[in-house]
């Protein structure tokens, strides 16, 4: 009964020496991908804000320098999502290290917080612009 007992105690032992499982980072990328989808519908909304501002500036010329700082906001923002979005390599993770997996997913996600602010100040100031 000893020997038995020592036997699966010596196994247990040496199999929890092998390499440590690779972390799970399926949450993560979920945290990560769930920004990118919180972002898309102000991201929609941009081609028709920037025209709603054209057609504004049209009708009332002194709002041109507030209305194309908008515009250009709003494109700054659109093509900041559209690099992320272009950027992202999301499915590579399997080929990556836990390590270097983790580390690719920070800085995805710092870049696409990054985005999330950016498009959410320039949809709100032109919609407060629009009045909508």
């Amino acid at each position: 009964m000893k020997t038995g007992f020592l036997s699966l105690l010596c196994i247990g032992i040496l199999l929890a020496c092998q390499n440590p499982p690779k972390e799970d980072l399926t949450e993560f990328q979920k945290e990560v991908e769930g920004m990118h989808d919180k972002i898309m519908g102000p991201y929609m909304q941009i081609a028709d804000l920037q025209e709603g501002i054209r057609q504004e500036i049209a009708k009332d010329s002194t709002q041109r320098a507030k209305g194309d700082s908008l515009i250009m906001a709003l494109g700054q923002a659109e093509k900041g999502m559209d690099d992320w979005m272009s950027n992202y390599n999301g499915d590579t993770l399997l080929d990556l290290s836990a390590e270097k997996g983790r580390a690719y997913l920070e800085a995805e996600k710092a870049k696409v917080t990054k985005v999330e602010e950016q498009t959410s100040s320039s949809v709100a100031a032109a919609k407060a612009f629009l009045k909508k």
